[in-house]
């Protein structure tokens, strides 16, 4: 049996405060930081990790296999990371004046209110988002069950012209941002109004948001009031701060349990330590993990893959140590694209986290013997 290691705590592993702030991003519940400043650099906001004793003679939680082995778990939506460039800026909406302009290099340009929603077939699919700023092994990652409407449903009726080759996104809180259209019309663009079951709330863009395959959060924007199909290039907010204009979704994989510079017990042989964590490479298909102990070899940990590829995989990893120690314990992933992560992490933010990162995440690991 795994080691006593909640849901809570593992869920607190996976979206809580172990690093925050890059490219606006935050777990949801912290302080909002100051307001970010055009030119000025965002840095991490660290907060001290948890030591803990995993013990082969612990308490076992009885769902702990059930929930983070045997199936995707989604984040609740009060922890659920948040992107935001000015924090004192967060639009409380009225459904009954809200609209969102869709005009630009159009036939048929028009406006949408809120009752509009209705008139779209709903679908419901789980779906990861990942902040481009998320330093290697952050928590600005998520994983929730979106429902919503097909964005082609509604582009198909506008007759974008061809000449049309990006389109700029308005949210209420003056954000903008640019996308490339085969990124807008790539299948599975959703426009969602629900976020695990309710609707979403301020936080999370009410009522509406976007949200495209393949993409960091920064080019999904909420609180949508005007899309704008236009002839060329447009920088964005971040963009224009020196964060990358692709914005596409780089292969990563983060260890989430146990937290970094805990402890494990190693007092008795066979002794047990399950490592775990999630792998994300939207829209790419996670095909492996792999774990290294020390400067040892890579070895297979095994994969819960998610009900589509826009989905996080979790992953699992048990590992006995054989003395009382220091261990360091990384984690690499392949994708369906033959993808393998193979930079070292070199500090907080790895390889690029202005264009996100792809470094390998690595934890500190003692061994100790209890005493007597």
């Amino acid at each position: 049996m795994p080691s006593n290691v909640t849901r809570r705590a593992f869920l607190l592993g996976v979206t809580g405060s172990a690093l925050a702030a890059a490219a606006g991003c935050r777990p949801a519940g912290l302080i909002p930081p100051t307001q970010y400043q055009p030119g000025s650099t965002p840095l991490p906001t660290l907060t001290p990790a948890p030591t803990v004793i995993l013990s082969a003679n612990a308490k076992a939680d009885p769902h702990y296999g059930e929930i983070v082995f045997d199936k995707i778990f989604t984040t609740p939506v009060d922890s659920f990371y948040v992107t935001q460039y000015d924090y004192s800026r967060t639009p409380t909406l009225d459904k009954a004046t809200w609209s969102m302009k869709i005009d630009g290099l159009v036939d048929t340009p028009m406006t949408f209110v809120y009752d509009d929603i209705a008139k779209y077939e709903p679908y419901e699919e789980m779906r990861t988002i990942q902040c481009i700023g998320n330093p290697v092994g952050g928590s600005l990652i998520g994983n929730a069950i979106w429902k919503g409407f097909h964005a082609e449903a509604l582009f198909d009726k506008l007759g974008i012209q061809t000449k049309a080759t990006h389109v700029k996104i308005t949210g209420a809180d003056g954000y903008t941002t640019g996308v490339q259209m085969k990124y807008v019309r790539q299948p599975n663009v959703m426009f969602a109004t629900e976020m695990n079951g309710a609707p979403l709330n301020t936080t999370h863009g009410f009522p509406i948001r976007i949200m495209m395959p393949g993409l960091y959060g920064q080019k999904m924007p909420r609180w949508i009031t005007h899309i704008e199909f236009i002839d060329q290039d447009y920088i964005g907010f971040w963009e224009g701060s020196g964060y990358s204009n692709l914005a596409t979704v780089n292969t990563n994989s983060i260890i989430k349990s146990p937290p970094n510079d805990s402890r494990a017990d190693a007092a008795e042989v066979g002794a047990k330590v399950q490592i775990q964590g999630v792998a994300y490479a939207a829209p790419r298909l996670i095909t492996k993990v792999e774990v290294r102990i020390n400067d040892g070899e890579w070895m297979p940990a095994k994969i819960t893959l998610g009900p589509n590829n826009l989905t996080w995989a979790q992953w699992r990893f048990e590992w006995v140590p054989t003395a009382p120690g220091a261990y360091t314990v990384a984690v690499r992933v392949t994708d369906e694209s033959g993808f393998v992560q193979d930079k070292e992490n070199t500090g907080i933010f790895g390889d690029n986290s202005r264009d996100g990162t792809s470094a390998i995440h690595q934890i500190n690991v003692r061994a100790e013997t209890p005493k007597a």
